[in-house]
């Protein structure tokens, strides 16, 4: 008997003292032999990796012991169902991520859907139209003092383009004190500021909301803000007026560069977030930070709250890791009149909800769709982030390979129009907001992967859209985006010439003499009066099966025509 329990006990993988002694090790951490003979037990899992690259140290701790087997083995009463084993959850778990970070990228599903539609001509993978694009001007730029850059009154204007149109969305800066460093910067025209950082970054957004095309003074006021960021951002607790000069960074990033700068910049900004205990209540904060003075709780709450939802949807459309802070706890920033942040950041907890290392099944995908379908949003920007939100959870659907409901798609398809109408309303009012550019390019695509007539009847729609963008903004970000959207339409194009002349080809050698009575026959009934008037009723028929009308016998009887 003690034979057959040694046997059982063995594991197979031995600990590397056990492994070099050639002694018999039963797996666990530390192991028996390790125990007896007083050695450190450890396992050297790397080296195997070839052999036992499934294998890991917590799967060698979850074993059970042998006598506790042994017992079960002789038990007289019905064994439930073996529950899944730590390898067999950490597949599974491994599946659902993989699953859950291509459709939560938008880049992963353009690729995907390329590869669908023709997999010999399929897009290489890169993030399309995620913004207007780089505002480029010949030259290089160093950093200057802002006074050296503008003048108290375009300062001042800049400011006021900001409140209009940035801040009623990223309320994160307080207006009577950025009014207040404006009035008191000029008169004190020294090399640097503490508030330049502030003051940079929103004349930098003032000068994107209301010129076309950028201009000198845009582009000196960023690199002088990244040169004073970069270069305090070290230091041992950040401060608040560093942390807005960031946000207010990562904003202008989000809007017009690379994706990859603009995640890397909102890592920055939460890593200092939370080397600064912002994203903490006052209460729970511990010895290591000291309170910082004299902070709104309100503001407080909007800067981390944005600085979260950027850096979740970045990593979203990049498929990167996102930056979680610990201890943080979400609660809706205060509304006021003029005022639609609270409206924007409302779709921060349902976002961090479609984490891809959070298992999520059909069920609960498609309870958050009906839930973000039912809140009503008034305010373009908000409307276009409420849309990419449904998109992203249309593609983790199909993902799961789940269908919407014919009432949840017509709602899709509701707002997807309602989107595109928004998008060319913010280009009209000079707003190049990020989803400007990225939902109607998304909308394009979904419309494309739906692939119904009522999707395909709202195709003209958005790539008309994403055109009036390109032709306004004009970079080669947008015109790529453009292109490549056609590519994908005629590809889907030819995909369907294909099929169709298969089934041409079919007719043609099967069904010659068939196809040509069924096509007379179908020319004189289209030719009748009834034929006419049962097409006009069938348009206003909303319920009407059509799947049922194809597979019946006598299909006509069901009309109420005689064959």
């Amino acid at each position: 008997m003690s034979g057959q329990v040694n046997r059982q006990r063995r594991s197979k993988v031995a600990c590397e003292p056990c492994r070099t002694r050639k002694r018999k090790c039963n797996g666990r951490q530390p192991c028996e032999m390790c125990t007896e003979s007083e050695y450190i037990c450890r396992y050297d899992l790397g080296s195997r990796k070839k052999r036992n690259k499934n294998i890991t140290l917590e799967n060698l701790i979850a074993v059970q012991p042998a006598q506790t087997q042994q017992a079960e083995s002789h038990s007289v009463s019905p064994r439930a169902p073996a529950p899944p084993s730590p390898l067999q959850l950490g597949e599974r778990f491994t599946n659902t991520v993989q699953q859950s970070i291509g459709p939560n990228s938008g880049a992963v599903f353009v690729q995907n859907l390329g590869l669908k539609i023709d997999p010999v001509n399929a897009l290489d993978p890169q993030v399309y139209a995620w913004n207007i694009g780089r505002r480029q001007l010949p030259g290089t730029f160093t950093a200057l003092s802002i006074v050296d850059i503008i003048s108290e009154e375009e300062m001042s204007a800049l400011t006021h383009v900001y409140f209009d149109k940035v801040a009623p969305c990223y309320g994160f800066v307080d207006r009577d004190s950025c009014f207040e460093y404006v009035r008191l910067r000029w008169h004190r025209p020294s090399a640097f500021e503490p508030c330049d950082v502030v003051l940079c970054g929103v004349a930098a957004m003032g000068y994107l909301f209301s010129q076309r095309k950028a201009v000198a003074a845009e582009l000196h006021l960023i690199e002088s803000a990244k040169s004073a960021l970069e270069h305090r951002s070290p230091g041992e607790i950040p401060p608040l007026m560093l942390l807005t000069g960031w946000a207010l960074r990562v904003s202008y990033l989000r809007l017009t560069a690379s994706p990859h700068t603009a995640w890397m910049a909102s890592c920055t900004l939460l890593h200092l977030i939370d080397a600064s205990g912002l994203h903490l209540d006052p209460s729970s904060r511990h010895a290591l930070l000291r309170p910082t003075q004299n902070i709104d709780d309100d503001i407080r709450r909007r800067l981390v709250s944005f600085a979260q939802y950027i850096n979740t949807w970045v990593s979203f459309d990049l498929a990167r890791s996102r930056i979680i802070l610990h201890g943080a706890s979400y609660t809706t920033p205060s509304s006021r009149d003029g005022d639609f942040t609270a409206e924007m950041l409302d779709l921060l907890p349902l976002s961090e909800s479609l984490d891809p290392f959070t298992p999520v099944d059909a069920v609960q995908l498609t309870a958050m769709l009906v839930n973000i379908m039912q809140s009503s949003r008034t305010q373009p920007p908000s409307v276009l982030s409420q849309c990419n939100l449904v998109l992203c959870i249309f593609r983790r659907l199909r993902a799961v390979h789940s269908t919407l409901s014919a009432t949840l798609m017509g709602q899709m398809l509701a707002l997807i129009t309602k989107a595109l109408a928004c998008a060319r309303e913010l280009v009209d009012a000079n707003c190049p907001w990020s989803h400007v550019a990225n939902v109607p390019f998304q909308i394009i695509c979904t419309l494309l992967a739906a692939d119904n007539p009522e999707s395909l009847s709202l195709l003209d729609d958005a790539v008309q859209t994403l055109k009036y963008v390109t032709d306004v903004y004009d970079t080669e970000v947008l015109r790529d985006a453009y292109r490549t959207a056609g590519s994908l339409i005629l590809l889907q194009q030819r995909r369907k010439d294909h099929d169709a002349a298969r089934l041409n080809s079919i007719l043609g050698i099967h069904f010659a003499h068939d196809h040509e009575t069924i096509s007379q026959r179908r020319q004189s009934m289209q030719d009748s009066e009834s034929f006419r008037d049962l097409v006009a009723d069938l348009t206003s028929l909303e319920n009407f099966d059509f799947a049922q009308f194809f597979i019946a016998d006598n299909p006509w009887n069901a009309l109420g025509m005689d064959s």
